[in-house]
């Protein structure tokens, strides 16, 4: 590296520490300014959920989907599934965003719709290797078993398969299902009004960034919280039921 840019870089820093050290003397916090943008955070926190949820559940559909091809006998099928998870999962889901909101364009769908489509797509990917890895846990006597006793083959899927794969797998959903509420503020950069994009906002109209984004932090902290003690909470109530009925 030139010395120059060395002298350079090091005559700055003590002017970086300085100011660093102003901004920590100076700086006093005023929280007034969430009570006099609830209307924004509350939309934001509102459109958060709703994101969270529809991207959830499209998520989980498609992974169903996904997940049952990539666990059939036909290579085609499971090409199908594996060239779908190997494409979402490795493409960076702010890269999804970007694409879809562009791509969809021409349909003038509102950028909530293209953020829904980008975090399905995205999340429906891990879905799908959790659901595969669940089907798999499922002893295949069980779904032949089902078939001789003169079940199609989705009936014996749906009834049989699918309800001990779900008490197999709940867990790694609900670890998926936090990581999706967490990502759903990455449509803030395609313009979606949610937690993030109007914690931005807040700042930009006040110039309070650590007042907004504490605060948002803090929301999201407690949304994921909730909805991570709650799927663990079903899931607990499933395997005491699942005991209950083998010890009875």
């Amino acid at each position: 590296m030139p010395t120059g840019i060395v002298h350079a870089r090091a005559a700055r820093l003590p002017l970086q520490h300085r100011l660093r050290d102003r901004v920590r003397m100076n700086y006093s916090f005023d929280w007034s300014v969430i009570w006099e943008y609830r209307e924004l955070i509350t939309r934001g926190f509102i459109n958060t959920v709703l994101l969270s949820l529809l991207g959830l559940i499209f998520a989980a559909l498609l992974g169903i989907l996904m997940g049952t091809l990539a666990s059939v006998s036909s290579r085609r099928l499971r090409w199908i599934a594996t060239i779908y998870v190997e494409t979402a999962r490795n493409i960076p889901l702010l890269i999804h965003m970007y694409f879809w909101y562009i791509a969809l364009a021409y349909l003038r769908l509102p950028a909530f719709a293209c953020a829904v489509l980008g975090l399905s797509i995205y999340s429906g990917a891990y879905v799908t290797e959790v659901v595969r890895s669940g089907i798999a846990a499922v002893p295949r006597g069980q779904y032949a078993a089902a078939l001789a006793t003169g079940l199609p083959p989705f009936a014996a899927m749906r009834h049989v398969v699918y309800p001990q794969a779900l008490k197999i797998v709940t867990p790694s959903l609900a670890g998926l299902a936090s990581q999706l509420i967490k990502d759903s503020s990455l449509a803030s950069v395609i313009a979606v009004a949610e937690l993030t994009y109007e914690a931005g906002a807040i700042e930009g109209l006040t110039f309070r960034t650590f007042e907004a984004y504490i605060f948002v932090s803090l929301l999201y902290l407690a949304l994921v919280t909730i909805v991570s003690q709650v799927l663990m909470l079903l899931t607990r109530s499933r395997k005491s039921e699942t005991i209950s009925v083998s010890e009875g």
